[in-house]
């Protein structure tokens, strides 16, 4: 018996074809019905525990986004990577690694493996990037130097970021940043004499490109 709602095309009703299953049975579906479709091999993949991608093909790091974003509820934002990659950003790239969002402290979802959920009381006023939440172009930075241990990869972000949103804006951010993982960005955004600082994070020569990041351009 055919289904009254056209299955094949459902897919075009949402955004990068991702879709809550709250949407889904709203829409008239049966749980029953989404598991099926969702099961290995079937037309629907599930990408988070309520979050379905209506096609068999991808996901794309922009459909992997979009899903992180509303699985992790009202009020999440991208940080990091892939946010300074919506910013504009192009000194280090998305990666495959999982998709760092900034969520509310009463937020009910949980991390991933594509999926690395920070839940936090300091949440700063998204910008909108690409039809996407995106924390501040500084908080972004400071997020994803917390992730990296790479010194040329921090320099570049440095050196990036500093030009839009300038040295006190990254001073001001690390400030309230957690300790770990930020300790070479304080050195080199430090108290410094402004000759320094321009030696230390505006470095022009050329930097190292580490190999372990691979890209996954969004779009």
């Amino acid at each position: 018996m055919r289904h009254p709602i056209d299955l094949e095309a459902l897919g075009t009703l949402f955004v990068h074809r991702v879709a809550p299953v709250a949407a889904l049975i709203h829409i008239g579906l049966s749980s029953s019905l989404i598991d099926q479709r969702s099961r290995p091999g079937g037309p629907w993949q599930r990408l988070f525990p309520t979050i379905f991608l209506l096609s068999r093909a991808g996901p794309s790091r922009e459909q992997l986004v979009q899903a992180a974003l509303l699985y992790s509820g009202e009020g999440a934002m991208l940080t990091a990577f892939d946010a300074l990659y919506l910013h504009g950003m192009r000194s280090v790239l998305p990666a495959a690694d999982a998709i760092h969002v900034l969520a509310p402290r009463h937020s009910r979802a949980w991390g991933h493996a594509t999926l690395h959920l920070e839940r936090t009381d300091r949440l700063p006023k998204p910008a909108l990037r690409r039809g996407f939440h995106v924390a501040p172009l500084e908080r972004a930075a400071v997020d994803a130097i917390r992730r990296t241990r790479s010194i040329p990869d921090t320099r570049a972000i440095l050196d990036e970021v500093s030009h839009y949103v300038g040295v006190q804006a990254l001073r001001a951010e690390l400030a309230l940043a957690p300790r770990k993982g930020t300790t070479l960005a304080r050195k080199l955004l430090g108290d410094s004499p402004a000759r320094q600082l321009e030696l230390a994070v505006m470095d022009r020569r050329p930097l190292a490109v580490p190999q372990a990041r691979t890209p996954l351009p969004i779009g």
